[in-house]
Parts: structure tokens; sequence; C-alpha cells
């Protein structure tokens, strides 16, 4: 069992590197969220209908939006995101997170390690961001287990996360991971859905980061992405 919470130990820092600075950046670059009482408002979320057993393996498209090709895979995402694949287009990807002032830390992890993503958007609106990562894992482990251990390893790791949500889905034809996270930097707050996703002894990890009060209004775009997901050769 050993071997094992290594491999969980390694996917969840890959997370908590660069991918968990765009939710620090989020934060510090906003306002606080509006407390009342002392007692953060929190909307209840509701888990995305599941996938019925009667898909036919190919990816939900969504009028008017735009495939962005990564690394082995590909997101639809509105027009207003800009990315690709980051081993591909690391200096234009770095640019164009250089363009807010608060990803300048994020900009330069993506020219140092590029590899470390196998997607990266950003929306030129509202900032919010969409990161892709991959990770071998056991083909015995159970996808419980790993979502347990990963996000464990998440909150341990990282100053100021904490839990909103978790839970296994239906995705497709197997089972996925879907987790929220709250990261609060300096009093302020940003929230990621990471939809936690196998294929054979992979593990692809996609991050969908807000600030929180632009978290309810984007979930649906991050959730609709998600069901457009298609593996590439």
């Amino acid at each position: 069992m050993s071997g094992l919470r290594v491999q969980v130990g390694s996917a969840a820092r890959i997370l908590v590197g660069p991918v968990t600075l765009l939710a620090v950046a989020l934060a510090c670059s906003q306002a606080a969220p509006t407390v009342v009482g002392n007692v953060v408002e929190v909307t209840p979320l509701n888990l995305p209908p599941v996938w019925t057993p009667t898909w036919n393996g190919l990816p939900s498209p969504v009028p008017g939006w735009a495939a962005i090709p990564g690394n082995g895979v590909e997101l639809s995402l509105p027009t207003d995101y800009d990315g690709g694949n980051p081993v591909a287009r690391a200096q234009e990807l770095a640019d164009l997170l250089s363009t807010l002032p608060e990803y300048a830390d994020i900009a330069e992890a993506v020219r140092q390690n590029p590899e470390a993503y196998r997607l990266l958007a950003m929306d030129t609106v509202t900032g919010s961001i969409v990161a892709v990562t991959l990770r071998d894992v056991p083909p015995e482990m159970p996808m419980a287990e790993y979502v347990d251990g990963w996000t464990q390893a998440v909150i341990n790791q990282t100053a100021g996360a904490s839990l909103v949500e978790k839970g296994i889905v239906q995705f497709r034809d197997d089972e996925a991971g879907r987790v929220i996270l709250e990261f609060n930097v300096q009093g302020e707050s940003s929230w990621q859905l990471c939809y936690i996703v196998r294929q054979g002894t992979q593990i692809w990890t996609f991050n969908f980061g807000a600030i929180k009060e632009d978290f309810y209004q984007l979930q649906p775009i991050f959730e609709q992405s998600i069901q457009t997901m298609r593996f590439l050769p």
C-alpha cells in the first residue's frame, strides 16, 4: 500500500505546484468574498447529470464553442478562452498569462516546465483558467481510493486549501472523481472544479479555476466543457 500512496502524493504535487498557483493568483487579484455574521455565504452545489449507459462514444459538441487541442487531449470552450498545448505553445501561453500581472509566477512556471501541463487555457475576459495534468497510476488502484488520497494530499500540502465537495460520478462509460476545492489567500477566495478521469493506467486531472464570486456563473461552462473532452492520438 505504501507504493500506492506515493503515486497519489506525486499526482497531488503536480496540482499543488503550478496548478495551485492558478487558484492563489485568482484569489490575490480579487476582492474578499461577502461575509455575513463572519460566515461566508455558500450556495449549495449539485452534481452534474450522469452520463447515460447509451453514450455513443462521441464527445458532446457545444454550438459556438471552439475546440482547443492540447498534448494528447482536447477540450471545447467558449471563444473567450485562448490556449492549447503548453509544450508546442509555451512562449505564447506564457505571454498570454503575462498580460495579467497576478499570473507572472504561472507564466514563469510554464516557461520553465511546460510539460507539467497537457492543456492550458485562460478566459481573456474573466481570467478563469483551465489546466490539465497527467499521471501514471497502478492499474489495481480503485478510483475512489485515488480521489481520496489525491484530495487529502492537496489539502495537506496547500495552505488555505479546503474541500467543498468530493464524489465519484459516472462519466461516459466509467467512473470519474469530481472534486471542488476552495483556496483562501490573504482573506480572499477562489474555487477550483477538478475532474479526475482514468484512461488505462493513467489519470487525467482537469482543473477549472475561478474566483469564488464568478464560480457559480462559470460552473455550467466548466461542467459542459468536460463533456466535450476527447483524447487525441
